[in-house]
């Protein structure tokens, strides 16, 4: 990378404007007040490479596929003073445990938006909700498998599918309402793949690459205990016919049941914000759980 100098200001580096870095998190940052500088070797940005770039930032959003996450981290992580990492992080949870221990000056933060909602249906009265027998967490999609044929739907580019593409989300519902990541103890877990990209002549998320790769699960599902005694069930699917984005809470006479579809935009920046301000320890717990949990979906 070039030679950084100082700068004035908010500043902020977004890496990736392709998808959710052009669609969601540059409008943010710009909202918030960041001047944004931007890096993209495919879409339209201020620089190609990063060795172009020059400056100090108190942000940065890293965007770009998986198996490009942890060169972007490291290059960038002595000039910037919080990085967001889109999920799923990195490969396990020793290698976002060693980037963290590296740069010790950095905050690294896997990207978490859905814990910065300002509305989160009945379970903002969850403590009220008495006698819990069994939660479910879906997030079920009709057809929104991501670009089918490109890198994420290749597991050495990915490094596996859905599970790592929606769960981090699904974890970060559960902790957010039903307690701390040790209150759970996962028991059962299962993956699998149900479609081909022969099966795949069109999504509603991204463009299908007939003359590419489709060799991750696209289907996952799983087993919790929350307290030694409420089952949690946790569901997730690219392409399943429905499109179900919901949490479920059965109690011993009532059922409750918050559909929360796509985190809005607002989030985003409230994670940003939150990020820098609240304390890191409780980031570094977080990640880490979601990165050990994620370990056996790993297919690459």
């Amino acid at each position: 990378m070039a030679e950084f100098v100082n700068s004035t200001g908010k500043t902020a580096l977004l890496i990736g404007v392709g998808g959710i870095g052009g669609n969601v998190y540059l409008n943010e940052l710009r909202a918030l007040g960041y001047n944004v500088t931007t890096v993209d070797n495919v879409v339209p940005a201020d620089h190609v490479s990063i060795d172009d770039v020059k400056g100090v930032f108190d942000v940065a959003v890293i965007c770009v596929p998986n198996y490009l996450h942890e060169y972007f981290a490291e290059r960038i992580a002595p000039y910037v003073k919080t990085v967001f990492i889109e999920k799923p992080g990195l490969p396990t949870a020793d290698q976002w445990n060693h980037l963290c221990d590296r740069f010790p000056a950095t905050r690294f933060i896997m990207c978490k938006n859905n814990l910065y909602r300002d509305s989160y249906g009945f379970l903002d009265k969850v403590d009220s909700i008495e006698n819990i027998t069994s939660i479910k967490v879906n997030w079920l999609n009709k057809n929104r498998v991501p670009n089918p044929g490109n890198w994420s739907t290749n597991r050495k580019q990915a490094w596996g599918g859905v599970a790592l593409d929606l769960f981090p989300h699904l974890y970060t519902q559960m902790i957010r309402h039903f307690g701390e990541p040790t209150n759970f103890e996962r028991v059962n877990f299962m993956m699998m793949q149900k479609w081909t990209l022969a099966d795949l002549l069109d999504s509603e998320y991204g463009i299908v690459n007939p003359n590419g790769v489709y060799d991750v699960c696209d289907f996952a599902t799983e087993r919790w205990i929350l307290n030694d005694k409420v089952l949690v069930e946790v569901n997730a699917s690219w392409k399943e016919g429905i499109d179900d984005q919901s949490i479920t809470v059965q109690t011993v006479d009532s059922s409750y049941r918050w559909d929360f579809g796509l985190c809005p935009n607002y989030a985003y920046s409230n994670m940003i914000e939150a990020g820098q301000s609240t304390p890191y320890q409780k980031h570094r717990e977080v990640d880490e759980w979601i990165h050990k949990n994620l370990e056996v979906y790993h297919e690459g």
